[in-house]
């Protein structure tokens, strides 16, 4: 039997496993790509839920100009690794594009 459970992504925005994070910005703030993949989301953790973090969104951004103002307005310090991974976003969020889901936590894409 196997003692180490993989984890199920999520599809709910909210969650912390949601399959679709883009960077970890520091331990508060994290970017999403939204469930109807149309914008990226400046999220901010918001306490916890059943035991497990849960996340708010402060700001939905279609272009990566006004993700990369509104992250740094609001996240405060952000990881290296996370500027440089929205240094990589593309101009404007395409609907049903195939943006991979990156994380700082672990080590991106």
């Amino acid at each position: 039997m196997n003692r180490h459970a993989a984890v199920l992504c999520s599809r709910s925005e909210e969650t912390d496993n949601y399959h679709a994070v883009i960077a970890h910005l520091n331990d508060r703030w994290r970017v999403i790509v939204c469930a109807a993949d149309i914008q990226w989301i400046l999220q901010r953790r918001a306490g916890e839920r059943h035991g497990r973090a849960r996340w708010d969104a402060r700001s939905f951004c279609r272009t990566s100009e006004a993700l990369n103002r509104l992250s740094r307005k609001h996240a405060g310090a952000i990881d290296p690794a996370a500027t440089d991974i929205l240094a990589e976003l593309p101009n404007w969020i395409e609907p049903n594009s195939t943006v991979q889901s990156r994380s700082t936590a672990d080590g991106g894409i």
